[in-house]
């Protein structure tokens, strides 16, 4: 292996490093409602694509943040993400992450999707991120991110509407 190609192992290492930071500090913020340092995480460009709604921008999606996933992620919930795949590609990424999302118990939400204000609030879910990241003025930030619902209790709420 030559020097060029060890640096260029490294160089990958860093990246998805960081890359695995910056995700954390999405999953962080968002646990303890910092709706602001959330938005921090993405590109001027960035796409968020959720069932509570597809943005384009920072200001669309800060506003979905702030007005309509604030209702269900009020920093009473425990989130994480495990399972992190992440390819770097210069200066683009992509990433999946399995994400838990653990509800405190018991209250009723007034959220998007409407399926979540039922009687039975869910105790939790699971789901999927598909990521793209980017790197801006040197530094890793979140330029698309999708996530969907995979599993959840009660397990109703799955068949009444949240789509895989």
């Amino acid at each position: 292996m030559t020097l060029e190609e060890l640096e260029k192992r490294v160089k990958i290492l860093e990246d998805t490093e960081e890359i695995k930071t910056l995700q954390i500090h999405y999953v962080n913020s968002l646990t303890q409602a910092k709706f602001d340092d959330v938005i921090d995480c993405f590109s001027d460009d960035a796409v968020v694509d959720l069932h509570a709604g597809l943005c384009h921008g920072k200001t669309e999606f800060s506003k979905l943040f702030k007005e309509t996933i604030s209702l269900t992620h009020i920093g009473q919930e425990g989130n994480f993400v495990v399972h992190p795949m992440i390819t770097v590609d210069g200066d683009t990424a992509k990433g999946s992450w399995l994400l838990y999302l653990q509800f405190s118990q018991p209250r009723k939400l007034d959220p998007i999707p409407t399926i979540l204000a039922t009687d039975q609030a869910p105790d939790w879910m699971q789901g999927y991120y598909d990521m793209e990241y980017k790197r801006v003025n040197g530094k890793w930030m979140i330029s698309m991110l999708k996530w969907r619902c995979r599993l959840i209790t009660p397990r109703s709420l799955l068949k009444e509407g949240i789509d895989q």
